[in-house]
């Protein structure tokens, strides 16, 4: 097994049509609009460590990496069909309302055996702050990995300066308004997301400036690390 720390980046691409043969497990309109690339020691036109397919049906009127969908290949570059990703029905009793509204997600092999469900929870101000929050329960672990948005400390640092920054962005967005350019200066909000396993630590990190998640293969398997960051990702958007 391949068990060595490695780093990683999802990137998101124009749909590109799926050449003849097809695989066939994919629909008959499937694209590839995603690709999951190391973070570094290969050239931008060097293959990529596995792509991300999904139906073009699915793919209307959103620009994120849309969902089914399928990811072929491993962090050794092997080919393959690796997993795929469905949306799932949520089976969680305690969200009686909008508030803890939850998306959840099943993981299943090549052979379609169940490898982990994957659960978004959605953050929230009041009655109390509450980070997004990503959790992979895998099939046959005790406890699920979880990794909340943001660190305490960056909400903290953006929370304080928010005043600053939105005068600041505010300004800009004036000034951009009669210099016609076109920069950005939002204010993002904290993105470093970190998921841990009890009694394993740290198993997928996500640096939100650079984009990069770093994965743990032997605490967690590089199918479910790459089936969150690419949901995670979409976020990103």
């Amino acid at each position: 097994m391949y068990c060595r720390p490695y780093s990683f980046t999802v990137s998101r691409n124009a749909p590109v049509p799926v050449p003849e043969p097809r695989p066939a497990h994919l629909p008959p309109d499937a694209d590839m609009v995603a690709t999951i690339r190391p973070a570094a020691g290969r050239r931008p036109e060097d293959a990529p460590s596995a792509r991300v397919f999904a139906s073009r049906a699915a793919q209307c009127g959103d620009s994120r990496v849309p969902v089914p969908f399928w990811i072929h290949g491993g962090p050794d570059g092997s080919g393959g069909a690796s997993c795929s990703v469905r949306p799932a029905a949520p089976d969680v009793p305690d969200a009686p309302d909008a508030r803890d509204a939850r998306d959840v997600y099943d993981v299943r092999t090549a052979e379609g055996v169940p490898l982990a469900r994957i659960t978004r929870r959605a953050g929230r101000l009041l009655p109390w702050p509450r980070r997004v929050r990503w959790s992979a329960q895998v099939t046959g672990a005790p406890r699920p990995v979880t990794g909340r948005v943001g660190t305490w400390y960056a909400w903290l640092c953006y929370v304080v300066t928010a005043p600053v920054w939105f005068l600041f962005a505010l300004g800009a967005m004036v000034y951009a308004f009669f210099d016609g350019t076109a920069d950005d200066w939002t204010f993002r909000r904290p993105a470093r997301t970190r998921w841990r396993a009890p009694g394993a630590g740290t198993v997928l990190d996500y640096r939100g400036v650079s984009r990069t998640y770093r994965s743990f293969p032997g605490r967690l398997d590089a199918r479910v690390a790459y089936a969150l960051a690419v949901l995670r990702s979409r976020e990103d958007t």
